[in-house]
């Protein structure tokens, strides 16, 4: 049986609308050698294991969609969202969980 020495979990963020911008930007203070992203949210988001700064050409998160990350350590993560709208309807929300030694 493997142990964790570290982990990063992040809460939900959540952002009555949406605006382009940083969603989550961390540096975990450890090498992570898995991360996993939930998009809870209406919106796609943009997310980045290489820097505390997403950007738009960043692997995208659709709403709904998980993506896991295993193997190469990092120990950065940086979500952002480009949408720009007011709607009522359309929200910004991940989950960011972190595991590494």
């Amino acid at each position: 049986m493997a142990l964790t020495a570290n982990q990063y979990r992040s809460s939900p963020d959540f952002s009555g609308t949406t605006s382009t911008g940083s969603l989550l930007s961390a540096d975990l203070a450890f090498d992570a050698t898995y991360v996993r992203v939930k998009n809870n949210g209406t919106v796609p988001v943009r997310a980045t294991f290489t820097s505390t700064v997403a950007s738009t050409s960043d692997a995208e998160v659709a709403p709904g969609e998980v993506i896991e990350v295993r193997g190469a350590p990092t120990h950065v993560i940086g979500l952002m969202t480009t949408s720009t709208s007011t709607a009522l309807t359309d929200f910004r929300r991940a989950q960011v969980l972190a595991l590494g030694g």
